[in-house]
């Protein structure tokens, strides 16, 4: 019995994640839950979560590869004619543009499926700018 567990504990293991994480949806220890204070409105429902979650997702790719862009032009400017470090900051600059296209690229197409499921995507009016 032991070496067959050993054999397949793997299996044992995931089967016992998959278990565990199913309990919790199959118990229910009240009908209705009343909805906390104190959370911003954009968490308040489904549809908004998943609004806010891709907003902040987009918006924090754009400032990873606006920094990016930026320290490799930082690395340009301080290589001092060294020709290995200038063509590692010359690349570093070009990844990050290409992935701030695809970052601009990901949102046009995110917010037109957030559109057509009925849902509010990364646009002016519900992006917060101010903290209340």
């Amino acid at each position: 019995m032991v070496r067959h567990f050993i054999a397949f504990r793997e299996r044992y293991i995931v089967g016992s994640a998959a278990v565990a994480s199913l309990m919790p949806a199959a118990v229910l220890a009240q009908s209705s839950v009343s909805q906390p204070t104190g959370i911003p409105d954009q968490f308040r429902d489904f549809p908004s979560t998943i609004s806010a979650i891709f907003n902040l997702v987009i918006i924090g790719a754009s400032i990873i590869f606006v920094f990016l862009f930026l320290l490799g032009g930082v690395q340009y400017l301080t290589s001092v004619g060294n020709e290995d470090t200038t063509k590692k900051a010359r690349q570093l600059m070009i990844d990050a543009v290409i992935g701030l296209v695809i970052v601009v690229t990901s949102w046009a197409i995110g917010t037109y499926i957030l559109g057509l499921l009925g849902l509010q995507g990364a646009t002016g009016e519900n992006i917060p700018t101010s903290i209340r």
